[in-house]
């Protein structure tokens, strides 16, 4: 369980969120992750909602991955290879088609039968080819956009499979002793982060093969916010491939909260009660 508490001034929202994370969920038909979300007067700290916030962090993290991919994925890139067919997978998917001219999808999720729901689902929805794979590697073999959204403790595919140009966006594994991402894939890539000193503390993806000596804690090149400022530099070419790493921080959730807060009053739903 995590507690993520956040603040952002210029937006006036306070929030907190409470996350869970258990990786025999899906046995059960229920998400991995799953949380709540309180959100606070930032003037008295009075709670003035309280929101699911399972399908609100799908919702932030799917743009947040667009996001990276818009501002470090080839601009020509069109086919996407996903592992991991869960709730983040579909949210990932539908914001990569907002940025991308996404023609072709290749999934694979450790249950079968999630990978070719998701398959049914996200081709209907979307009206993009998608097609469901029986191993991580044929999903990632030949994609110009990898995203990992899997609850795995071991790298899920092997970094030779990584052609030049790709770009990866690894959300999936946020625990310093674990990682979805081998150390081949961090070394050839253009390492980005959502917050370095979160990374430096959760990202296995990165810990390992720093702590392996691998890699140095500066091939970690920025933040992704800095790349968008143009603070610094993302893709350079378009041989090179960049590596987006999320750990998930507290002020995507309040950003997202807030809206759905102010969404929700101006369309008049929600229940009132009262705590007192």
């Amino acid at each position: 369980m995590g507690v993520m508490p956040a603040y952002l001034g210029d937006l006036g929202a306070l929030s907190t969120k409470i996350v869970t994370s258990f990786d025999g969920n899906p046995s059960k038909s229920l998400p991995t992750i799953m949380a709540t979300v309180c959100l606070c007067d930032p003037t008295t700290g009075e709670l003035i909602s309280v929101m699911e916030g399972s399908y609100l962090t799908a919702l932030r993290t799917g743009g947040l991955g667009g996001l990276a991919a818009r501002y470090l994925s080839r601009e020509n890139a069109h086919t996407v290879g996903l592992v991991g067919a869960g709730v983040q997978a579909r949210t990932q998917l539908m914001a990569l088609a907002e940025v991308r001219k996404i023609t072709s999808v290749k999934v694979y999720d450790i249950l079968n039968e999630r990978a070719d729901a998701f398959a049914t689902e996200m081709q209907k929805k979307l009206g993009i080819e998608v097609q469901s794979c029986s191993r991580a590697a044929e999903a990632v073999r030949g994609s110009d956009i990898i995203v990992t959204v899997s609850t795995s403790k071991m790298p899920v595919f092997d970094g030779d499979l990584i052609e030049p140009g790709a770009h990866i966006s690894a959300f999936g594994n946020f625990k310093p002793n674990e990682r979805e991402l081998d150390s081949k894939t961090v070394l050839k890539s253009r390492v980005f982060v959502d917050s370095e000193e979160a990374a430096l503390a959760e990202a296995g993806d990165l810990l390992i093969p720093i702590r392996e000596g691998t890699i140095k804690r500066s091939h970690i090149l920025g933040e992704i916010g800095e790349v968008l400022i143009g603070s610094k530099p993302g893709r350079r070419s378009g041989g090179d491939v960049t590596l987006f790493k999320s750990v998930g921080i507290g002020i995507q959730d309040c950003a997202a909260a807030s809206l759905a807060y102010t969404k929700a009053k101006e369309a008049g739903l929600g229940k009132e009660i009262s705590l007192r």
